[in-house]
């Protein structure tokens, strides 16, 4: 799969609070996957998609969005248009 799958916004967003290029940001991306990609940088990550978006994810999911397609799943079913 390519980055081309993962929305440039949310791409973009990743991309910065992971220190990657933004070509490195595809669906199979995810916690454990990258040394970047942290507890604190994932609640980083968290908090800069709901504001993108405009979305809130409940709390008890964060823990369970550790890869990106899982992260675009749960936008998704927020109603949010990527």
């Amino acid at each position: 799969m390519s980055s081309q799958q993962v929305p440039s916004s949310l791409r973009d967003i990743l991309a910065d609070i992971l220190e990657i290029s933004p070509e490195e940001v595809t669906p199979e991306l995810g916690v454990g996957t990258i040394d970047n990609w942290d507890s604190f940088r994932h609640l980083q990550a968290i908090l800069a998609i709901e504001g993108e978006y405009g979305v809130q994810f409940d709390p008890s999911r964060i823990a369970e969005l550790t890869t990106v397609s899982l992260i675009q799943a749960e936008l998704v079913a927020k109603g949010a248009t990527l």
